[in-house]
């Protein structure tokens, strides 16, 4: 189970792969099946039923959520050419991992350059969430959308909530989320954030009827400012306009510095129970190859999780290096996988949807997720 939409770029070099492999491997047959919209539920009832796949893309949660159903990967092969840089969100504190990550999410805000030259916004002098706001009113005003989001597929406001949230947050208020304790100011700032935006029109006007191919075409055409989601994007909005022009900026922060938010992004992991595990864990040695790993990476416009692994990040290399060669932004792990329980993506959805819709309040927005906080750290505990 890939993960990976139908037709995408990345679904198309997972099938050339699969190809190699099995020429190579008489007699073995990979059936790679596409993402859906139900990808983490579909997982769950195969767990749930006992009936696993083979391999599976652990979109983010191969440590917290899969482990207990998962092979450990560390003695593969190749587990020593890993770099550090998902160690805090892949790694238990015994060195173990239970995924190979085929590229690493090195994530800020995507922008739309022309649509930012023409509303006269610089986007490296944002620098901060006024700084933002400011230039979503020069967008506006010159009558395109600030912030792509889809309302079809709510997991593109989540993103709002997810991205934004490490800079809402001290480190002791971090702390305190990861002993259970729910801190409701932080919350409530990026609530009343995202809330404002929605009053002032700054997302498209099309969002609850949007699928995220919708904020593509739209943002190639040269209509929306930003996006709040993965380099991964940018194939997609080629697809549309191949002459498209994104790069991407730093968070802005209340508590501390500019940051980038890192995380595991297409990651595969072997089901330890597999009758085909064997076969499954070399398909994932083919993977990890440097030059497999390469045409991988050449597709999501993402950083290598392989210290010898030179990454293609097409039109982003020009951000990368501004962000993370020049300035060594600081890179932090994605929050809900971090500082909160199991299960809190969906709440995060949902609450970001209510509020860019106009359903919820800020103060609605906040009790939302506190109250799933609290029932699902409880269920942790």
């Amino acid at each position: 189970m890939t993960g990976m939409a139908t037709g995408s770029e990345q679904l198309k070099v997972m099938q050339e792969l699969a190809k190699g492999f099995e020429q190579t491997h008489p007699g073995a047959h990979i059936n790679l099946l596409p993402g859906t919209s139900s990808y983490e539920q579909d997982i769950r009832v195969r767990l749930a039923g006992r009936n696993p796949p083979d391999i599976w893309n652990t979109h983010g949660w191969s440590r917290d959520r899969y482990a207990n159903f998962l092979e450990p990967l560390n003695n593969q092969p190749w587990a020593s050419r890993l770099n550090s840089l998902m160690d805090i969100s892949m790694r238990t504190n015994g060195g173990e991992f239970y995924a190979l990550p085929l590229d690493v999410a090195v994530t800020g805000i995507v922008y739309n350059q022309d649509v930012l030259q023409r509303a006269g916004v610089d986007a490296r002098s944002i620098n901060s969430w006024d700084d933002f706001d400011r230039a979503c009113r020069a967008v506006t005003a010159n009558g395109d959308s600030c912030i792509g989001a889809a309302g079809k597929e709510t997991w593109t406001g989540g993103n709002l909530l997810d991205y934004t949230a490490p800079g809402m947050f001290t480190q002791a208020q971090l702390d305190a989320l990861q002993q259970g304790d729910f801190e409701d100011a932080p919350f409530r700032k990026m609530a009343d954030m995202v809330s404002g935006w929605a009053r002032s029109k700054f997302f498209n006007v099309d969002y609850v009827s949007a699928t995220n191919d919708d904020v593509a075409r739209s943002v190639a055409l040269n209509k929306i400012a930003f996006v709040f989601q993965s380099n991964g994007f940018v194939q997609t909005a080629q697809q549309y306009n191949p002459q498209v022009n994104l790069g991407f900026i730093a968070f802005p922060s209340d508590t501390g510095e500019q940051y980038l938010v890192s995380g595991e992004d297409y990651a595969l992991g072997v089901a330890k129970d597999s009758p085909r595990k064997q076969l499954a864990l070399e398909f994932l040695d083919y993977l990890a190859e440097p030059g497999n790993m390469e045409r991988f990476t050449a597709v999501t416009n993402n950083a290598s999780a392989f210290k010898d692994v030179k990454p293609t990040l097409g039109m982003m290399e020009s951000s990368y290096d501004y962000w993370v060669t020049q300035k060594h932004t600081q890179a932090i792990p994605i929050f809900d996988r971090v500082y909160l329980p199991n299960g809190m993506w969906s709440t995060m959805t949902t609450t970001a949807d209510g509020l860019i819709s106009g359903q919820i309040d800020p103060a609605q927005a906040v009790s939302q997720i506190s109250t799933s906080f609290v029932s699902l750290y409880r269920k942790k505990a």
